[in-house]
Order: structure tokens, then sequence, then C-alpha cells
């Protein structure tokens, strides 16, 4: 891995951002694999790990935003996209990270996400806010509060979790209130640098609530 500037560091600066044979991909599922080398093993991991990704947003909507036998109120999905910042030059405490992202979610359907965020190099913490768009158009607004936190996930990533608070939506989406999590993944190394600004691949997932102001929806 090179020692690229990236939002959070120096791409390689963390030690669990090295690609590891017997670490866990994900939280809460670890892959036992024998008589492979450490690099075989790493290259099967993060294969495995973006297929799923794939096939999670590529499901047909009605399943991904299913959320028969949970409560009422159900707000939940994934999505796929890039984060964006200016290269961060030595001795930088902060970070603006701008995210453009696809998914599907319940009362969503497939949709839109732009998400800007100031990022705090030294805390880890963010702050910010984020716009969630229908395919019709409708929308909702959220604030962001964050922090992000080294991933074991082999190939070297962040893990950031996220409370959202919906502050304002358009179309069948007025009236909108609810808080929701945010969790997802960012690659420390770069998909691609050009001009001066560092791209990184995302994915993630998102679970709460949602309700709407005098009406049962």
């Amino acid at each position: 891995m090179s020692s690229k500037n990236n939002a959070f560091g120096t791409t390689g600066a963390f030690g669990a951002a090295k690609c590891q044979g017997d670490s866990n991909w994900a939280p809460g599922h670890r892959l036992e694999v024998t008589h492979m080398t450490t690099r075989t093993r790493c290259q099967l991991y993060v294969s495995a790990a973006a297929m799923m990704v794939t096939a999670a947003i590529a499901a047909p909507a009605a399943a991904q935003a299913s959320c028969e036998g949970l409560a009422p109120g159900c707000f939940k999905g994934s999505f796929l996209g890039q984060d964006t910042h200016e290269v961060v030059p030595e001795g930088a405490t902060s970070v603006v990270i701008t995210t453009t992202a696809t998914g599907v979610g319940s009362r969503l359907g497939r949709f839109s996400l732009v998400r800007e965020v100031t990022g705090d190099l030294v805390t880890f913490g963010a702050a910010g806010s984020a716009r969630w768009v229908a395919a019709n158009g409708d929308s909702i607004e959220t604030t962001v509060d964050g922090h992000a936190y080294v991933s074991d996930l082999p190939g070297g990533y962040l893990f950031v979790t996220e409370k959202h608070t919906i502050v304002g939506g358009t179309g069948r989406l007025t009236g909108a209130e609810g808080i929701f999590t945010v969790e997802l993944f960012h690659r420390f190394e770069p998909s691609s640098v050009i001009d001066g600004v560092q791209a990184h691949d995302v994915f993630g997932s998102f679970h709460g609530t949602i309700t709407f102001r005098g009406a049962s929806r």
C-alpha cells in the first residue's frame, strides 16, 4: 500500500489497515482459510466484501427496503459510492468530505445521497449535513454527527458511525421526523487523484425510524 495522504492521515500509517489473512473481514464475520498465502487471503476477503455490497445494491428494491415484521416507522437501506476531498496538506487538522452515493431504502426506494461533513483529523469526529433524494425527487434533509475508527476490514478501511437527525422533507416526505444510524466503510487508498482532489470508495447501510407529523403512514 502506498503512503499517499488521505482524509484521515497517511495510508499505511495504521497497523489495522494492513491486509492480514486471519483478521476479521467485517464486524461479526470471521473467515478461516488454511493453506493460502496472506496475499491470496486478502484478495479473497476483499472480493467477497465487494461482491456482497454489490449484490445488496443490485437486489430488488422490495427486498432491500423491506420492514416486514419490524416496528412501525422502520427506516433502513444500503448504499454505495465515493467520498471526495482535497489532498490534505501536512499539518492540517480538518478536512471537508463530500459523499455521493446511490442505494435502496424503505420509504425512499431507489435513492441518491449527497453528504458533506467536516472531519476532525485529531479526534476523528465529524459533523455536517446530508440530503437523501428518492427517484421522483422527494427528499429528506439530515444533520450529521459521527465518529471514525480504524476498521479491521482487509484492504484498509475506516469504519464510520453517524447519527442522522431528520430536519426537513419534501413531497411525500414533507413533515418527516426521526433519527437513524448510518454505518459506512471508507477505503484509505484513493481510487483516483485528479487536480488535487482524491476519491475514495465507500459503502454502508442505515437503520432507524421515520415518522410524519400529523399523519399515520
